[in-house]
């Protein structure tokens, strides 16, 4: 993944949030990715490769004190990837 592809999928699939408690899990954040690959006819990276990648542009995950599940923090989905993973992700 390119640093412009990177910053590109973060632009229209990402909101910072301060006030959210939950954050995106790394399964979540992963399955935004493929969902936007999906919708911009773009190849999915293998999901370590995409860990790198986020790491890469700054963005770490941390324990949550109450339910000690990684996630990261602050951020949002939006955008129509967040609208096809959360409609395809719930059974």
């Amino acid at each position: 993944m390119t640093t412009p592809q990177i910053n590109q999928f973060l632009q229209d699939c990402i909101i910072h949030d301060d006030a959210s408690d939950t954050g995106i899990t790394p399964d979540a954040f992963y399955g935004l990715y493929v969902s936007w690959c999906a919708l911009n006819l773009k190849v999915p990276l293998p999901d370590p490769a995409f860990r790198t990648a986020l790491r890469l542009a700054g963005l770490r995950m941390e324990r949550n004190g109450k339910n000690k599940k990684s996630a990261f923090h602050g951020l949002r989905m939006t955008g129509l990837a967040a609208v096809d993973y959360i409609l395809n992700s719930n059974p």
